[in-house]
């Protein structure tokens, strides 16, 4: 019978090694490796520029949960583990040579200090560290958790943001696109000092036609009408995007906002964040032209949608001898259901519990009919019953409650020797590659 328990153990030790490396590793590769770049079986062998498009990372912090201490920090590990495991695997297997970011990279940044701000920072690119600094350029747009928005954003905050991320305003030109990330943060703005710069923009790109696609980034999502219908990709159960306003935040620009930019700028395609859910939609324009808007999922688990996301974009230059003109491809990609992970360890470990507290009480049961034939057989020989033996696996007394806990302490340890170490293991090799 203690074999029938040794055997467990080994069973149960295997079985947490198997679970643990499929949820820390194995189903961040497959998800990452199973959503491949779009692409367009027309274009030969034009070679295209591969964007990855990362919204609302948001890594938490005391601003998100007005936490401290110790629970803090573990929220902090936990969420910022899986931001790293995503990013490394992103980078490893999908090799963009182009990843913008579209806002909200730290939860309560714009609220902090100069020295809190740099600490976290510094967490920051450590979590999105660019293993291919050679070959692959990033681009951090700002979000109304970095630098407050409208009428309401902090200046120091903006002037922080440039310092040290970079401006809010760019022009890209990528393979024969232009990638338009725009503040429209500040655009909305009265103040000119805080608008400057975004108005700018817009109206240098009014004032030029356009001579190739414009895709245009912004970090909050543009007006439009109510209840407009995101698409099946959608998780909420509200299927389109809410209208609301509040302190630092609204969920949409307003809608003359959005009538210029449509007009002024004319983008064939609009890349949008902040909702953390997926959303899709055409916004009409008076060019007769429809311009697709992409809103893109949060990269983090804790951001109250059950399955974190992120974008691939493939564009294909124009071809001059063939007279195709540029073209561009975006697929919806998702991470690992984090929380569906937990629930499995949960699961697993109450399953082992029952296994195991199962085979100590046969165990335990077992020993105690032995002892009990025992008794009965040495009585029919020995006048004088003397006391039994006091080892631990002879003693009745060990076959109790007391006993059975104590035998399925002792096999869950066995198992946690192996299982725990295998964890940190999973864990630790995402903080040396």
């Amino acid at each position: 019978m203690i074999r029938i328990r040794s055997s467990t153990t080994r069973l149960l030790r295997w079985y947490w090694v198997v679970t643990l490396l499929i949820g820390e590793i194995f189903l961040y590769y497959w998800h990452v490796q199973s959503c491949r770049w779009p692409t367009s079986a027309q274009k030969g062998g034009v070679e295209p520029a591969r964007v990855a498009i990362v919204a609302d990372p948001q890594i938490v912090d005391h601003y998100s949960y007005n936490q401290t201490g110790v629970l803090l920090r573990v929220v902090e590990f936990f969420t910022d583990i899986y931001i790293k495991k995503s990013y490394i695997f992103l980078q490893m297997l999908r090799e963009p040579d182009t990843v913008i970011f579209l806002g909200d990279l730290m939860d309560g940044a714009r609220e902090w200090n100069d020295s809190d701000w740099h600490e976290e920072y510094d967490r920051y690119k450590a979590l999105f560290r660019n293993r291919s600094p050679g070959s692959m350029k990033v681009y951090d747009m700002a979000g109304n958790h970095d630098i407050g928005i409208g009428n309401t954003v902090v200046d120091s905050a903006l002037e922080r943001f440039h310092k040290y991320v970079g401006p809010t305003n760019q022009v890209l030109h990528i393979a024969d696109h232009e990638v338009i990330l725009l503040d429209t943060l500040t655009l909305e703005s009265d103040l000119g000092r805080v608008n400057r710069s975004s108005r700018d923009l817009v109206e240098r790109l009014a004032a030029a036609p356009a001579s190739s696609p414009r895709l245009l980034f912004t970090h909050v999502p543009m007006w439009r009408p109510a209840e407009t219908y995101c698409g099946p990709l959608r998780q909420a159960s509200t299927k389109y995007l809410k209208n609301r306003r509040g302190y630092q935040f609204r969920d949409q620009l307003f809608q003359n906002t959005t009538e210029y930019l449509l007009e002024s700028i004319a983008p064939t395609a609009v890349f949008s964040g902040d909702d953390h859910d997926t959303c899709t939609i055409q916004h009409p324009t008076h060019r007769g032209k429809a311009a697709t808007e992409y809103t893109i999922g949060a990269f983090g688990w804790a951001s109250g949608v059950p399955i974190a996301s992120y974008g691939l974009m493939t564009l294909y230059p124009g071809d001059n001898s063939t007279g195709r003109a540029p073209e561009f491809y975006v697929t919806n990609c998702y991470l690992p259901y984090q929380l569906g992970i937990y629930k499995v360890y949960i699961a697993s470990f109450v399953l082992s519990l029952l296994v195991v507290v199962a085979v100590c009480y046969w165990e335990t049961r077992g020993l105690r009919q032995w002892w009990h034939s025992k008794q009965g057989s040495d009585a029919e020989y020995m006048p004088v019953r003397l006391p039994p033996p006091t080892s631990l696996d002879r003693h009745p007394r060990h076959w109790g409650m007391h006993g059975l806990v104590r035998k399925v302490g002792i096999t869950m340890r066995d198992v946690a020797v192996v299982a725990l170490p295998t964890y940190i293991a999973c864990l630790a090799v995402y903080y040396i590659v």
